[in-house]
């Protein structure tokens, strides 16, 4: 395993920092990962790794070459580059804050400066994007009991690959109450969200056992999950912050 990880971090922060600088020269702002890769959670081979590309100026023809340039080594490692400008970077903080907040706790930059010291967050923005994603992540579930007609394996598939989109709104639960600092540990931020919303989420435990291989009831899981969001939503929908 210490050999699978010194090896992604050999292709990330060097063979494919190096496609990045020569496919946008002096375009070329900044670029930082984020995410679970700096995180505590990250499961090479299944979860992605977040690399935040700043340039001075929109070139699609640049865009477009990074792919050419480096299409083997993301679908290799599950590489996601997310590629702004610095203006849409900074103008777009209202509409993104829970990504953004992840963000500027949890990166390393590997080029340029840290770009999110400019961002101008708040808790109302966060409020309202995090009921959205919620109430998207339990339609979502929901979908997925219809199509999986109860078949574990599909079940299993799809939540292996869900967790990583509910770890950032996890955090998110916890930023929009204001505790500091967050738990670093998977676990210990999912007992932070059960105490400080007073929910169950023992589910979302399960889910962090299926991604590490062990064996878990998919169906009873799933039904499980969509319970625990249903009262998440209800604990957010109500939740008023100061003006």
């Amino acid at each position: 395993m210490a050999r699978r990880q010194e090896t992604l971090k050999k292709i990330v922060e060097e063979s494919f920092l190096q496609t990045i600088e020569g496919t946008f020269g002096n375009n070329l702002a900044s670029v930082m990962l984020y995410g679970s890769y700096v995180g505590a959670h990250f499961v090479a081979g299944v979860s992605d790794v977040n690399i935040l590309v700043l340039l001075n100026e929109p070139r699609p023809d640049q865009i477009e070459q990074l792919g050419v340039r480096g299409h083997r080594l993301m679908r290799k490692y599950r590489i996601t580059p997310l590629i702004l400008t610095k203006s849409e970077f900074i103008n777009s903080a209202d509409v993104f804050p829970m990504e953004y907040m992840d963000v500027k706790e949890r990166n390393r930059v590997l080029f340029g400066s840290d770009d999110t010291k400019n961002l101008q967050l708040s808790l109302k923005n966060l409020r309202h994007q995090l009921e959205e994603r919620l109430r998207g992540n339990l339609a979502s579930l929901r979908q997925l009991i219809t199509a999986s007609r109860g078949r574990s394996r599909t079940i299993r598939t799809y939540l292996k690959n869900w967790y990583g989109s509910l770890g950032a709104l996890f955090r998110a639960l916890l930023r929009v109450k204001e505790i500091s600092p967050l738990p670093v540990e998977s676990e210990e931020v999912i007992d932070k969200v059960q105490r400080v919303f007073d929910v169950d989420t023992e589910s979302f435990k399960k889910v962090l056992l299926l991604r590490r291989g062990e064996k878990v009831e998919a169906r009873k899981l799933l039904f499980g999950l969509v319970s625990s969001l249903e009262s998440l939503i209800s604990k957010v929908d109500t939740l008023r912050l100061p003006a």
